[in-house]
């Protein structure tokens, strides 16, 4: 009897100790420093509808610990169509071209990782919360010309949160 209650014990103490090394296992794989899509802080833009007041998004650009950035569109009320969207130069009120192509937004939501303008320059996340610059939410590919939603970014910005 007595020898039964140490083989148990042993096999508890065993399973325990492999327990506790599967768990360090992977809280070290998850804290990787190089992970560039770690995200250290975050400015969040609001856009507004162009017709349809039930619409909702807004844009997030995070800082990435590689000082680039990751933009994030949410989006609220919308289909689940896939939405081009750009960051393009300059205000709402003064227009210009695009500046950055982003992920299309599909399924309420699409993230980017963002390291260069469409020209090869490259850009930091102070530059892009800083930058000249509006997002708009497009349709469709097919329906370009439709604008569901809107918002300046950056300098252009009133309502940062």
């Amino acid at each position: 009897m007595k020898m039964l209650s140490n083989t148990f014990r042993t096999l508890i103490m065993k399973k325990i100790t492999l327990l506790f090394l599967a768990f360090g296992f992977v809280s070290l794989m998850g804290c990787s420093k190089d992970d560039p899509v770690a995200l250290t802080e975050s400015k969040v833009f609001q856009l507004r509808y162009t017709e349809d007041p039930s619409l909702l998004g807004k844009v997030i650009i995070s800082k990435n610990s590689d000082g680039f950035s990751t933009v994030s569109i949410q989006l609220d009320g919308t289909s689940t169509e896939v939405h081009p969207t750009y960051i393009y130069y300059n205000s709402l009120s003064e227009g210009g071209p695009i500046a950055i192509t982003l992920d299309p937004c599909g399924c309420l939501e699409s993230n980017t990782v963002v390291t260069k303008l469409d020209n090869g320059q490259d850009i930091t996340y102070e530059e892009l919360i800083n930058f000249n610059g509006h997002v708009k939410i497009h349709r469709s590919f097919e329906h370009i010309d439709t604008i569901l939603l809107q918002g300046n970014i950056g300098s252009n910005a009133r309502n940062v949160y």
